[in-house]
């Protein structure tokens, strides 16, 4: 683990990226890999259906991975404090509560699968293997969320290694099991469902025996489980603002998904596999946000503002060089990467080639916007100013999905409405954000002293 509140900030946040980095690099290689294999042995049409449900799903967790967000604040906090017995109450507070969540949601997701799906506007030439990857996702979706939740509380520690090793482990698992259950026994997208709940099962059982051997703020006995009402009102406090961000981005996402599935099914596979490319290319950026959060947390927990303060400026510096690669690899390779997705002989081959090489060619040239605006939500997450983060992330992807709807409905644009819509929120957005970061008022946000 990395203690952020001495030492040199550029070089302790390379050296926590880089982890992070890898194993997300990792992790969507293979992401990228499960795809072609979905792309050339199943078809184009089951690439659509898979696109089609991932915002549902996310919409669905939102609350979750809110509740996660806002215990990852508050244990950074505590941990830059050294409060050792209040970091332990969150982690075995909030474990608690995301158990009876997990079982709501699941039993939410099973049985409303299909009006869901009919209700985004899925085509009924995916709708069916959609619905059969929706449900086998949300029957097991505790194991995936309580995985991310294991490896955020590890990072919030100053911990990246370990994630790396178990996001190479879910990897590397979800790779061999969709050859197996697609390839060799012909399961089809039930396989795909599978291979990713077995994988994250497998490696959330690999994330606990790391953190009983070497992580003591995370090593739960029996007498350490239990509920705190002061602790869950304080994970509340910063969780809330995240679960509705979350909750109003996804709701955002689907709307955008709805008007992409008006362009038909080679536009919805198109950007299905653009946006899984964007994700990779873009992971580098998410990655630094990430280890600013961390940084600047456990700085506050400790009262120095000013290093917290470092931490933001250096980050934007590894932003500036990171984001300038990704957009000239992105820009250069971006019908290249398209084809690695698509079998030759597939009908559609050309036309979702083609609208996902559009999609990425546009966001390549913004890249940089993105890492800036993420580095200041970072740093205001780790403050705990949520509600600002809140604001700016609501308020970027509501001028998205305006932007686009007006251009799909209004102009007749296609898939690059959606594309262009992207930069316009980051710029605006990212503007606003830094004129609240000089204005101090993120300051007198944190959970220490609370």
């Amino acid at each position: 683990m990395i203690d952020f509140t001495s030492g040199n900030p550029m070089k302790q946040m390379l050296i926590f990226s880089v982890p992070l980095l890898l194993g997300n690099l990792l992790q969507n290689l293979f992401s990228i890999a499960d795809m072609a294999i979905v792309g050339r042995f199943i078809g184009g049409t089951a690439l659509a259906a898979i696109g089609s449900t991932v915002v549902v799903i996310q919409f669905l967790i939102a609350i979750l991975i809110g509740l996660a967000t806002g215990a990852s604040i508050v244990i950074s906090q505590f941990f830059g404090a050294k409060k050792e017995e209040e970091l332990k109450k969150t982690v075995a507070t909030s474990l608690i509560a995301m158990a009876g969540l997990s079982i709501i949601l699941t039993v939410l997701g099973v049985l409303g699968a299909g009006p869901m799906l009919r209700l985004l506007g899925v085509e009924d030439i995916i709708f069916y293997d959609a619905k059969v990857y929706f449900r086998i996702l949300m029957a097991g979706v505790t194991f995936p969320i309580y995985l991310n939740v294991y490896m955020a509380y590890m990072r919030a520690l100053g911990d990246s290694k370990s994630p790396l090793i178990i996001l190479s482990i879910s990897a590397v698992l979800n790779v061999i099991l969709n050859i197996v259950f697609i390839m060799v026994f012909g399961w089809g997208i039930a396989g795909v469902g599978l291979a990713t709940i077995v994988s994250q099962t497998l490696a959330l059982g690999a994330c606990i025996a790391i953190a009983e051997r070497k992580i003591p703020q995370l090593r739960l006995r029996l007498s350490d489980i239990r509920f705190d009402k002061a602790i869950f009102k304080l994970i509340l406090t910063y969780g809330i603002p995240a679960s509705i961000q979350l909750s109003i981005t996804s709701l955002a996402t689907l709307t955008i998904m709805r008007l992409v599935n008006l362009l038909g099914a080679v536009a919805v596979a198109g950007f299905s596999v653009g946006t899984r490319v964007e994700n990779f290319a873009m992971m580098p950026l998410a990655n630094i946000n990430i280890a600013i959060s961390t940084f600047v947390g456990q700085n506050i927990g400790a009262g120095n503002e000013e290093r917290a303060k470092e931490g933001l400026r250096s980050g934007i510096k590894l932003v500036l060089i990171i984001g300038g690669v990704a957009s000239a690899i992105l820009l250069i390779f971006s019908p290249d990467l398209m084809r690695l997705f698509v079998a030759p002989d597939d009908i559609h081959a050309a036309g979702i080639i083609r609208e996902g090489a559009l999609y990425l060619s546009i966001i390549s040239m913004f890249s940089v916007l993105f890492g800036i605006f993420f580095a200041f939500n970072g740093f205001f997450r780790g403050v705990g100013d949520q509600v600002i983060v809140m604001a700016l992330t609501i308020t970027s992807l509501s001028i998205r999905a305006t932007l686009a709807h007006v251009l799909v409905l209004g102009f007749d644009w296609g898939l690059e409405a959606i594309a262009w819509s992207i930069p316009v929120g980051w710029a605006l957005c990212g503007t606003f954000a830094y004129i609240y970061y000089r204005s101090g008022r993120w300051r007198g946000k944190a959970a220490v002293g609370k």
